[in-house]
């Protein structure tokens, strides 16, 4: 039976797999090289999926009002189509799965763009999911049947999300992400031979941490518009 791509749970499991994929390739000294290339290639076919899932909303830029959540969404996939163009060209001339079919020259440089770009690409990510949140709530709330969720649930979840927001400024020191989003070099590696699951906690707090500010800063920029157009409405009609 096929999956219908268009349903709330296919599609709410697809975007959380991207996620969990794309943390998953960063822990490359665990999985090794030829786990690490598998986990790349299945993530860049459920991108093509995922962008497939989103075709109406390219096809509909020209079209409607451009308010904040369009701009910031055009921004991000922007700037996350070329991070994820980039992570898919220094793949091809990185991988040792290729260079047995494909004789293609080893490129110094084409490490270090996969390397940043990676980051990159792992951080946009974040952010164009609390750009989205909305959109994504409103898949969920189609799963489980309901309108609305209670209010208690909603406080409940800004607050920890607010919370782990604060873990997730030195989660990412810990993991790195803030150095080379700076495209600064570090030589600091994680020892899975220590711990593994704390890798994924902190990466995980990240993820919520760069969402819940986008969608904090999403939230701002609505509402500052909001006063702008109350001020000059009061000004037209004083």
């Amino acid at each position: 039976m096929s999956v219908q791509w268009t349903r709330p749970l296919p599609r709410l499991m697809l975007d959380g797999l991207l996620l969990g994929l794309l943390v998953l390739g960063f822990s490359y000294w665990w999985l090794g090289n030829g786990v690490h290339e598998l986990v790349g290639t299945i993530f860049l076919i459920f991108i093509l999926r995922h962008v497939a899932n989103n075709l109406f909303w390219w096809k509909n830029l020209p079209k409607g009002n451009w308010n904040p959540q369009r701009l910031f969404n055009l921004a991000l996939g922007i700037l996350l189509a070329i991070a994820l163009f980039s992570l898919l060209v220094s793949s091809i001339f990185l991988s040792r799965a290729l260079t047995t079919i494909l004789p293609l020259p080893r490129i110094f440089i084409m490490q270090e763009i996969h390397w940043f770009s990676a980051y990159w690409a792992i951080a946009l990510s974040a952010m164009h999911v609390g750009v989205n949140w909305n959109r994504i709530l409103s898949l969920a709330l189609m799963l489980v049947g309901k309108r609305n969720f209670p209010g208690w649930l909603k406080i409940a979840g800004w607050v920890t999300a607010l919370a782990i927001s604060v873990q997730a400024l030195k989660s990412g020191m810990v993991v790195g992400l803030w150095d080379r989003l700076a495209f600064q070099y570090s030589l600091s590696m994680w020892d899975f031979n220590e711990a593994v699951l704390p890798f994924f906690l902190h990466w995980s707090a990240v993820l919520i941490g760069l969402a819940t500010l986008s969608k904090f800063a999403l939230f701002l920029t609505v509402r500052f518009k909001v006063a702008l157009f109350q001020i000059e409405q009061g000004r037209r009609t004083s």
